[in-house]
């Protein structure tokens, strides 16, 4: 049987960039993804992940959009820009009503820390699947978001 991170019909492992001005989330979820089967590359620096994003494909990006030392939803905005083909996953420590809006109408997924792992895993496979979700939601919900059609608009 295939791990979650494989794609189907074939051996590639899907790859997910984590972004978190946090260590200690970083490599939680660094570890807990990679036990999972996926291939998790993380950072705590913006300027690092758009690096990434324009020289590496990535199946989905996980990012904190309220860290302190990041413009979270600026950088979300720059990656789905350079890299249209990566979901999108968003989390905060500091839920307010413009960043859930923010995620609905940007991201296939919404975390509020703290989470369970089973929210996280959730969000991660509904993402890669091209399914929206939102912390606590057990199904996919709608969403102007589609996996490759989330746009500023």
């Amino acid at each position: 049987m295939q791990s979650p991170g494989a794609k189907a019909g074939s051996n590639r492992r899907k790859k997910i960039l984590v972004i978190d001005d946090e260590q200690v989330i970083l490599d939680l979820l660094r570890r807990v993804l990679s036990r999972e089967g996926y291939h998790v590359t993380a950072t705590r620096r913006g300027e690092e992940a758009l690096g990434l994003v324009s020289t590496e494909s990535f199946d989905l990006a996980i990012a904190d959009v309220g860290a302190r030392r990041l413009d979270g939803r600026g950088l979300m905005r720059m990656i789905v820009e350079a890299s249209p083909h990566t979901a999108v996953v968003v989390m905060t420590g500091y839920p307010a009503d413009e960043v859930s809006r923010f995620a609905r109408e940007h991201a296939q997924g919404y975390l509020e820390k703290p989470f369970t792992l089973e929210d996280l895993l959730t969000a991660v496979r509904s993402a890669l699947d091209g399914r929206v979700t939102y912390q606590g939601e057990a199904k996919a919900v709608s969403s102007p978001c589609s996996r490759r059609g989330c746009r500023d608009e």
